[in-house]
């Protein structure tokens, strides 16, 4: 692999050779998941295959999605007939494609040949790798032409092809659909239209992204005399499956221990039509298996296996370093090295090709030593034109014997055009560091290039497939660019681009220092969080790391969307830390306020506060030592008062205090007793309702641009809270909330400056205080 990297405009371009990877991806980081493609054939003598399919597809798709360890999730669809083909659909949703399986119209036909081989094409031009193709027709092909385009799409994705046939209508020779299958170890299932329920049955069962391939054989005649062919089965295999397309064929499993497998010994039979046979064990006893085919026939013989452990490889013609140096095709005419990454292999046996059309026409390679673990170097070979499976024989860590073949078979290929894969798009951060891969896969030597914004003006030279990467450091905005890699060899060029998009951290506007904020009960506060970044941020709210949306506390407002969080009439429950938070693709930032809500407090000279509620009596115990049993109210003897009742006392001197009946309002007061030598002070506080001092006209009429005073002046104790709100709004009425408003007397008192239109209405102020609650309305007409 190499490294391109752009530093900036001025410090030139480096290229370096990189240590190779053990592990190196063939396949980009967005390959991340598999797909299933359903192609099927809508002309009308499909019309009962069609209803089956319906029935089936969704319950299909939605098993496995459903299935923990799947990773199928990409869902194509491509309608055929003749001459049309398409519209394709692709999704991540099944309803989308059941939506369209829904509307097809099922119409048309009478010179049978369709155009399937472009569906099949189209559909693994679109699907992720270790993939499945499900075809559906009762036709044959008529655009023959393409099957090497397809054949060249198997091998590349390595991706299986399976093709429901329920019937031939022209009894055609034609036999695409068969090499497509045969090359990607697929199968040809000629079935009944009345069986196409069954088979998709099966589908729904055995659709395995992490099926390894343990046989693939084909047999040009029938076979009445079965020959035992042996299958190596490890611990890792926790599902054998084996499959026959042959007239009237027959199946038989002996387990290592030499026991004929039978419906008692766990072989259960899948899948029993006229030209196809299915059987499964779960969980098979790992060693030395044996199977016994029989067909009337020529038939396809296909085992494989539920495991996670199976091998990558790849072709090169001078000795590869890793497998980004590999091609998955070896060069037709010219000896070739076969590089393969087994993991789970502590050592090799052996590594075989095998004849796709002869299972006795198998080819030892020389193996190699390697330094790396788990890699294997094969050859050199010179391949003939024939498709050959590569067969890698070996043992695992527990000891027992590994083997697998590859997915789908290989045909030598001749020089093409360089294959380029590249991501299709990235995303980089401001100031950090801008990587894209170019995997360029070729037979022959071929230059590379890029192109985009400071890309280097200069080729470099590769004698076989390699990755190169471009680095750019220190990005900025200004790399907001489509980069093309691009490749030329002697069969021609080709490129790929990436789409750049550069993003930038959110910053708050108004700083992300953390700040302290002391408010005052009653009062009002407003925290401000605007944020910049590319993309624009997410603005939100936590409070004591809970969303504010989640914070069940009625004086916490959020408006703006979230630009703007508002403390209304604050309480002391409201003291706490507030967090902004500025979110996007390239990470968060967070500015804390962190607000302490204080009670308001009146300095007393008074050794003793004492509050009572209104209508009651109160003893006030004096303290001192040899009272001398004289009272004063705010430095006045209780003797000289007047009192309300004048045939009844208001006050009585006891021997260690002083009793006050029916407590008034007019009894709030500083009272102090005494004796030779000190006072003592007792400030008495009388609790009542709230109350209005001041009655304003409650409908009004004011010019526009005129100033408009609500009076809502009230007394009452402990001092009242004063709360006001407009009737046509949801939100308190604060500076914020509504423009041009001023507060004055503590809130007892609302100014509208300039009044306009947006200030007609019924305003509400609500005085309370724990002993009640009193509200006033006024009407507001502006003209």
């Amino acid at each position: 692999m190499f490294i391109i990297e752009a530093m900036n405009w001025v410090i030139p371009l480096v290229i370096s050779y990189l240590i190779a990877r053990n592990d190196a991806d063939l396949f980009n980081s967005e390959d991340v998941y598999s797909s299933l493609a359903l192609v099927f054939d809508t002309t009308g003598s499909m019309k009962d295959d069609y209803q089956q399919l319906k029935s089936h597809a969704e319950g299909i798709m939605r098993h496995v999605l459903t299935r923990n360890d799947s990773d199928i999730k990409h869902f194509v669809f491509v309608p055929f007939n003749d001459p049309d083909v398409g519209p394709m659909t692709e999704t991540f949703d099944p309803n989308v494609i059941m939506y369209k399986l829904n509307r097809v119209a099922i119409k048309g036909g009478g010179d049978c040949a369709e155009m399937g081989i472009t569906a099949v094409v189209q559909a693994l031009k679109i699907i992720k790798p270790n993939s499945y193709v499900y075809v559906f027709t009762d036709a044959s092909a008529k655009d023959t032409y393409l099957v090497d385009e397809a054949l060249e799409l198997i091998q590349r994705k390595q991706s299986q092809v399976f093709v429901l046939k329920t019937g031939d209508c022209d009894s055609s020779s034609d036999n695409s659909y068969q090499t497509i299958a045969l090359v990607g170890s697929g199968n040809v299932f000629d079935v009944n239209k009345g069986d196409v329920s069954k088979v998709l049955e099966l589908v729904n069962k055995s659709m395995d992204t992490n099926k390894v391939n343990l046989m693939s054989v084909n047999i040009g005649q029938s076979q009445l005399s079965p020959s035992p062919k042996k299958l190596n089965i490890d611990e890792s295999i926790k599902n054998l499956q084996v499959s026959v397309s042959g007239l009237n064929c027959n199946i038989d499993l002996m387990n290592p221990a030499g026991k004929k497998m039978d419906e008692a010994q766990g072989l259960m039979t899948e899948l029993d039509l006229k030209n196809v046979k299915i059987v499964n064990v779960l969980e098979p006893i790992p060693g030395e298996w044996t199977l016994y085919v029989t067909s009337e026939s020529a038939h396809s013989i296909r085992a494989c296996g539920v495991s996670s452990k199976n091998f990558n490889f790849g072709f090169a013609t001078a000795k590869p370093k890793n497998m980004t140096q590999t091609s998955h095709r070896p060069l037709k005419g010219a000896n070739n090295y076969i590089l393969i990454d087994c993991p789970d292999v502590t050592k090799f046996i052996s590594c075989k090709t095998q004849d796709l059309y002869n299972e006795n026409k198998t080819y030892s390679l020389p193996i190699l030593e390697l330094e790396k673990h788990n890699m294997l170097l094969c050859g050199p070979f010179l391949p003939n034109n024939n498709p050959f499976y590569i067969q890698v024989f070996g043992m695992n860590s527990n000891g027992h014997y590994f083997r697998r073949i590859t997915k789908t078979s290989i045909i030598p290929d001749e020089p093409d055009a360089p294959y380029i894969n590249t991501p299709t798009q990235i995303t980089a951060v401001v100031g950090g560091e801008l990587r894209i891969k170019c995997r360029v896969e070729s037979l022959v030597p071929f230059t590379v290039s890029w192109i985009g914004f400071n890309c280097p003006r200069q080729t470099w030279n590769f004698s076989q497939s390699s990755e190169i990467e471009l680095v750019i450091r220190n990005v900025t905005e200004q790399f907001n660019d489509i980069y093309t890699c691009r490749a030329r060899n002697i069969a021609g060029n080709a490129e790929s681009t990436t789409n750049v998009t550069v993003i930038s951290m959110p910053t708050i506007v108004e700083g992300s220092d953390n700040v302290t904020i002391v408010l005052y009960e009653g009062e009002d506060y407003s925290m401000t969080c605007m944020g910049h970044g590319r993309p624009v941020p997410k603005m939100t709210w936590h409070v004591t790391n809970v969303p504010v949306s989640y914070y069940d506390v009625e004086h916490i407002l959020i408006i703006n969307d979230a630009l703007r969080l508002i403390i209304y009439d604050a309480t002391l429950k409201d003291s706490n830390v507030y967090t902004c938070t500025a979110t996007n693709e390239a990470g968060l930032t967070e500015k804390h306020y962190n607000v302490i809500v204080k009670a308001k407090t009146i300095d007393s000279v008074a050794n003793e506060t004492l509050v009572e509620q209104e209508i009651g009596d109160v003893v006030l115990h004096c303290p001192l030592p040899n009272m001398t049993n004289q009272w004063l109210k705010d430095g006045s003897s209780v003797n000289d008062l007047i009192h309300k009742r004048a045939d009844e006392p208001h006050y009585r001197l006891l021997k260690d205090g002083l009793k006050i009946y029916d407590l008034d309002v007019i009894d709030s007061a500083v009272y102090t007793c005494m004796n030779s030598n000190e006072t003592y002070t007792i400030e008495l506080k009388v609790a009542f309702a709230p109350y209005f001092i001041k009655y304003q006209p409650e409908s009004m009429m004011i010019k526009r641009n005129e100033t408009v005073l609500f009076d809502c002046m009230a007394t009452g104790y402990p001092i009242p809270r004063i709360l006001w709100r407009k009737m046509d709004s949801s939100l308190p009425i604060t500076r914020w909330t509504l423009k041009d408003i001023e507060f004055l007397e503590n809130k007892q008192k609302l100014t509208i400056h300039s009044v306009d239109w947006i200030h007609n209405g019924t305003y509400k102020c609500i005085v309370k205080n724990k002993f009640g609650i009193v509200k006033r309305r006024f009407d507001l007409l502006v003209f």
